[in-house]
């Protein structure tokens, strides 16, 4: 977190000047409270959602199901959570550090990550809508298996 804290700072700083110098810092600035405040509110409910998810679902309900006694059965359950939620970056990660991070094996980790990026279930509605039924079943025959293969393949590498 401090890591990416100081690489998103340099970052910020070195924009602003260069903006500065062509003039546009104000704009930039205007820009960027303009979405802040159209994130915030997302941003906050993640956060709620993540603390009552966090103390109400026991550890050992997690490390059951996703941990390493899990097996098999966390390749399967991890993609499925992961798909199932919604959000960006900004409320996924917070979540998976959150309740996550220290339950789940590298693979069911992998598969998780794999299954959010790849399978939003949230899109499904749109993609029916704009790209048809055909479309949207071929897309997920293919998405459906990758995130447990990439789960496997990470069990695989880290052990």
């Amino acid at each position: 977190m401090t890591n990416a804290l100081v690489v998103l700072s340099l970052m910020a700083i070195i924009l602003l000047f260069v903006a500065y110098r062509q003039d546009k810092h104000i704009e930039g600035l205007k820009e960027a409270k303009s979405m802040f405040l159209a994130v915030l509110p997302m941003l906050l409910f993640a956060f709620i959602i993540v603390g009552f998810i966090d103390i109400l679902i026991p550890k050992e309900a997690l490390q059951a199901w996703l941990g390493e006694e899990s097996g098999w059965r966390g390749l399967i359950i991890g993609p499925a959570i992961g798909a199932l939620i919604q959000g960006g970056p900004f409320a996924f990660f917070p979540l998976f550090n959150t309740i996550f991070r220290d339950s789940v094996t590298t693979g069911t980790a992998v598969a998780m990550i794999t299954a959010w990026g790849m399978i939003n279930i949230g899109h499904l509605p749109y993609e029916f809508t704009f790209l048809g039924p055909r479309f949207v079943a071929l897309k997920y025959s293919i998405y459906i298996a990758i995130p447990s293969l990439a789960g496997l393949l990470a069990n695989l590498l880290f052990r």
